[in-house]
């Protein structure tokens, strides 16, 4: 009978060893998970940014090249900048063959046009 004794104190003191260990084991997946959790927003946050900067580019790149193309029909120094990143500066003509309006009086010149280069590149502003 006391056999059974022994076999049945190992199997509890088995359990009581294995409920130690599984309850350490939790400790650490959870602050493992907690961590992961902080550099995800961490993570998030950083996109977020990104996202800001990108649509901040997207509203005003194209609106700063505009200005650009059109201070450079007057200044040659900020034409070369515009040349040397690949883009031409050229007026914009009316259409050939067509003509102005009845009463209508000579088209006054339309502002100048900044052409993105023939080989564009990703991420490269383009009006």
């Amino acid at each position: 009978m006391k056999i059974y004794y022994y076999i049945s104190v190992a199997a509890s003191a088995l359990c009581l060893v294995l409920s130690v260990v599984l309850f350490a084991y939790g400790n650490v997946n959870q602050s493992l998970q907690n961590e992961l959790q902080k550099q995800q927003v961490e993570l998030q946050k950083q996109q977020e940014e990104i996202n800001k900067g990108a649509s901040i580019s997207q509203n005003v790149g194209p609106a700063l090249l505009r200005d650009m193309a059109v201070a450079s029909v007057k200044n040659d120094s900020m034409k070369k900048l515009l040349a040397s990143h690949g883009y031409q500066v050229s007026m914009a003509t009316p259409a050939p063959g067509s003509s102005p309006a009845p009463g209508a009086s000579a088209p006054a010149p339309s502002a100048p046009r900044a052409t993105a280069p023939a080989s564009s590149e990703p991420g490269r502003l383009q009006p």
